[in-house]
């Protein structure tokens, strides 16, 4: 069974409370040594985050054992005060019912003389989605449909990303305020700021799940309009703003192609996704093979309404060419065009949108798409004694592969900053690719 280990903080402030090394020893955990986290805000608190198994366990603060009082012992759901154990036969804690393959949060709280002890099973979510102002297309109050998706890590079920713009809305109810809800179709139940007041997003740290509904807040003078990459952990309960880059300005975080002369065809659900290579300045392309025949842009999937077309009627491309584009939204309605970009050959090409300057253009062949960002100095990758470390400086989910020699894959995770793990010592290559599958760093290590 995987084993997780908790880093035991200290604190060095003369206002902070000295941490004990509690840890949990028994059967329980398969591991006398494992050291429960003291909370960073409120040092009376440890825990321990991970899977348990049926089985005994007691916990020690590094001087007593301690066992639960009264004969009751089973902490699931409910809060046990403990006391030190006075004989080495005195039963210790056990967790009836234990799925294996569940995570389980032991909470220890060391306010008083006798501590307490309890177990909950961690809750796990599929989505989550930010609501607010700042996201709000309606003039009035907020509207569920404009809920923004999280990204759920894949290495780690209770961590989820918000990757995007926010802009004070001064249109909008609560305009800078926003909070994070567990479903697209109802408002509760919802995280907010720990505490009962509303928090600055730049000062976020820690979360509750419903309760009073507070919100975190970007300033109403602009100053915190930007690009954001939000990280939350929902079994922690914390909330990090990991990347922040003003702008008062707001981008798709994708854009899509449709046409006959594309793969995909006319189509709304499955378009062209084009790759994005500057976020904040609004910049994407798309590398691949077209036909004989017309293509525009999407804002959205599943929609004709938003759309980046031509400004003069169907353009036939010409390689190298500037084309300027502009933004219709239903334009059956709005008198706009609906004016499309027209290949005459096929040809492999790769296709430019700027939509700081609105601007399109197509040059012919393939840009090295895979390979374009291999080896830029923001990636790094170093090995030694068997241990790999690598790091990507601008804070997106990144993939790391380590191929043998022979081409098998040896080990495979994501990871956004920073990564460590131990590997057999040998031979390797170690490739780390972005969500587009571009190879960012390629390494050949011997460790």
């Amino acid at each position: 069974m995987k084993k997780i280990i908790f880093i035991l903080l200290t604190f060095c402030s003369i206002f902070t409370l000295q941490a004990k090394d509690w840890k949990i020893i028994g059967k329980a955990l398969q591991n006398d040594t494992t050291l429960l986290e003291q909370d960073a805000t409120d040092t009376s608190i440890y825990k321990y985050v991970g899977t348990i198994t049926t089985g005994e366990f007691k916990l020690s603060d590094g001087t007593d054992i301690y066992i639960p009082v009264c004969g009751m012992n089973d902490p699931m759901g409910q809060k046990i005060d403990m006391a030190v154990q006075t004989d080495i036969t005195e039963t210790g804690f056990s967790v009836k019912y234990i799925n294996p393959t569940k995570t389980y949060i032991i909470t220890l709280t060391d306010n008083s003389s006798n501590p307490t002890l309890e177990v909950e099973m961690a809750e796990t979510y599929n989505h989550l989605y930010l609501i607010g102002g700042p996201v709000n297309t309606n003039a009035g109050g907020w509207q569920l449909s404009d809920a923004q998706e999280l990204e759920k890590d894949t290495a780690n079920q209770f961590v989820f990303y918000y990757r995007g713009f926010l802009i004070y809305n001064s249109s909008s109810d609560e305009g800078g305020s926003f909070k994070i809800l567990t479903s697209n179709g109802s408002w509760n139940p919802a995280f907010h700021p720990a505490g009962s007041t509303n928090v600055v997003l730049s000062q976020a740290s820690e979360m509750r799940l419903d309760g009073t509904d507070t919100k975190w807040e970007i300033p109403s003078d602009g100053s915190g309009n930007g690009y954001y990459v939000i990280k939350l952990n929902t079994v922690m309960e914390t909330i990090q703003v990991l990347q922040f880059t003003p702008s008062n300005t707001v981008y798709p975080n994708n854009v899509y192609i449709t046409g006959d002369a594309m793969p995909c065809g006319w189509v709304n659900d499955n378009p062209e996704t084009m790759t994005t290579t500057d976020i904040v300045n609004g910049k994407y392309k798309w590398t691949g093979n077209v036909v004989p025949g017309q293509f525009k842009f999407l804002k959205a999937k599943n929609t004709w309404v938003s759309c980046y077309v031509s400004i003069v009627e169907n353009p036939n491309i010409v390689f190298g060419t500037e084309y300027p584009v502009v933004y219709e939204f239903e334009s059956w309605n709005n008198g706009g065009n609906d004016y499309k970009f027209i290949f005459d050959d096929a040809a492999q090409c790769t296709i430019y949108l700027d939509l700081s300057a609105m601007k399109m253009t197509v040059n012919e062949g393939s840009t090295n798409g895979i390979n374009e960002y291999e080896n830029q100095t923001a990636y790094s990758i170093v090995g030694y004694n068997g241990i790999i470390k690598a790091s990507s400086a601008d804070l997106s989910l990144k993939k790391i592969t380590v191929y043998s020699v022979e081409g098998q894959v040896k080990y495979c995770n994501n990871f956004v900053s920073n990564i460590k793990f131990n590997i057999q010592k040998g031979i390797y290559i170690v490739v780390i690719t972005d969500r587009q599958n571009r190879i960012c760093k390629r390494s050949k290590l011997a460790i």
